[in-house]
């Protein structure tokens, strides 16, 4: 999980995330793609269907409120929502150190390690119940 939160907060974010108003605290959703090796996605969705409590808990400990993860043959996306925001959530991760190591070993051969298998997504347009948002900066 540390590689993955790493490889998240390695991207520069220029403003690619969402505070979601309405909430007891603001939070911040960041948007992820990664890639799957070739062949690996049902090995990633079995080891997905339930995730170590250890791991978890480190995850909710760091701030994270929501992580969801949608497959569309090897694409990944990820739907981060934090409390402390990407940037500290990583550092929060980083500061634990290793939860589980075979684990992470294990992810590092599902998951596309070259640079352009994974990116942060910019916001195109959301809603909740009472606002409607996007993202105000142009992406090249």
């Amino acid at each position: 999980m540390l590689l993955l939160v790493e490889s998240i907060i390695d991207k520069p974010s220029p403003v690619r995330r969402a505070l979601v108003p309405g909430k007891p605290t603001r939070t911040e959703i960041v948007g992820w793609r990664t890639r799957l090796l070739p062949g690996a996605e049902e090995l990633y969705s079995r080891v997905h269907s339930r995730l170590a409590d250890p791991i978890a808990s480190a995850l909710r400990s760091a701030g994270v409120v929501q992580w969801r993860i949608w497959r569309d043959g090897q694409t990944l996306f990820h739907m981060i929502e934090t409390t402390r925001g990407r940037d500290e959530m990583g550092r929060k991760m980083a500061a634990l150190g290793p939860i589980d190591p075979d684990w992470d070993a294990l992810i590092a051969t599902l998951i596309d390690p070259s640079e352009d298998a994974s990116a942060l997504l910019p916001l195109v347009w959301g809603m909740d119940g009472t606002t409607q948002m996007s993202d105000p900066l142009p992406h090249t």
